[in-house]
């Protein structure tokens, strides 16, 4: 299974062609597509060979576009997706680099394929033609419009389409706001993003054993880092339990100081400080408006949910109960002194300004 994002959210890629997993519009949402959490009922957004008999995975160098390959009896067929960014985007930026689309783009490489198309929300919502495409309003989420475009006519789901060789289906999934006026080509669309996973990656600098791993963890650990405000979920996704059937299934969609230090420690080694750089001042902007250090945050620096059960969803492998929020936010845990003390030494050491003198408590805690 692959991971796709922008910065703000991501989506899991299964092989077979599915996307099982996405919150919108940001990681820590009520997930649109829960399929991850129960196959039957979570909601899954598919594009998938019939009669399918392997399949493959594998990325664009130095980038996070995903490439699936899946071969069937009479033909194979190649997907490629991306949560794509803006053309020019500079990752470096503390800014939006997304337009709020997810492309994915199938082609047939060799023989003939019978494409299954797909997306249903969890719990399904109302299908209807609009701009060159369809809109979803999904039943648990009426606030969210999403809007479905394809290069070939698409007038409802599930829908089928048999292609040969040369041929392909560029389908683009847009959310937030309905991009009608937005000119559709996935090609260009999947390269700018490239290009900007590329850019990004030419400031990586580690050189040592296990090279094309580490450039693939550093992209990972980026994908887990919000672009704009500088926190890094410890994972962006909730619920996934250790071990498989067991209770211990938690809600890890929220910055861990613990973890998101060791992530920008790890960053600044490989070459990227904007990242290191930005955490030490969101997590400082975090603890002056908490008055207390605390082991864990929301996304913009506030408290994390209460944690809650959801028995609307069996759990991964049906390893119930799925979690939302997460009642760990409330312990106490000394350590998180360390390990912002580690990111300012290591913000000093990589030639970061230190006030001359102690700094005092903020003037209404005296």
């Amino acid at each position: 299974m692959g991971l796709i994002g922008d910065g703000a959210t991501v989506a899991l890629v299964g092989v077979d062609g599915s996307i099982p997993w996405l919150c919108l519009p940001r990681f820590d949402a009520e997930p649109v597509l829960a399929g991850l959490l129960d196959k039957q009922r979570g909601g899954h957004f598919t594009v998938t060979a019939r009669d399918l008999r392997e399949a493959r995975q594998h990325y664009l160098p130095d980038t996070a576009v995903l490439v699936t390959e899946l071969r069937t009896a009479t033909g194979l067929l190649q997907i490629t997706d991306a949560i794509v960014v803006r053309p020019g985007a500079d990752l470096t930026d503390d800014a939006p680099a997304g337009r709020a689309e997810l492309v994915r783009s199938a082609r047939v490489l060799d023989g003939t394929v019978r494409l299954d198309v797909d997306l249903q929300p969890r719990d399904g919502g109302q299908t209807h033609a609009a701009f060159h495409g369809l809109e979803i309003r999904p039943s648990r989420r009426p606030d969210l419009r999403l809007h479905l475009r394809a290069d070939r006519p698409l007038t409802s789901l599930p829908a089928t389409f048999d292609l040969r060789e040369g041929e392909h289906l560029d389908l683009v999934l847009s959310w937030g706001r309905v991009h009608r006026h937005h000119r559709f080509d996935a090609e260009e669309m999947l390269a700018t993003t490239a290009d900007a996973w590329r850019r990004w990656m030419a400031h990586f600098t580690y050189s040592g054993p296990q090279e094309p791993l580490v450039r693939r963890s550093a992209i990972t650990l980026k994908l887990c880092d919000d672009w704009v405000n500088g926190g890094m979920v410890a994972a962006p996704t909730s619920s996934l339990p250790a071990p498989i059937g067991g209770v211990r299934n938690w809600d890890y969609r929220y910055v861990w100081v613990r973890d998101a230090a060791f992530t920008v420690f790890a960053m600044r080694r490989v070459g990227f400080r904007n990242e290191a750089d930005a955490f030490l001042g969101w997590v400082l902007d975090a603890f002056e408006r908490s008055r207390q250090p605390r082991i864990m945050y929301t996304l913009d620096g506030g408290p994390v949910p209460d944690e809650i059960e959801d028995p609307g969803l069996e759990g991964y492998r049906g390893s119930a109960p799925v979690h939302w929020g997460n009642s760990a936010a409330d312990q106490r845990q000394h350590d998180v002194y360390g390990e912002v003390l580690d990111c300012a030494d290591q913000w000093v050491r990589g030639g970061g300004g230190a006030p001359a003198g102690p700094v005092g408590p903020p003037a209404r805690a005296r």
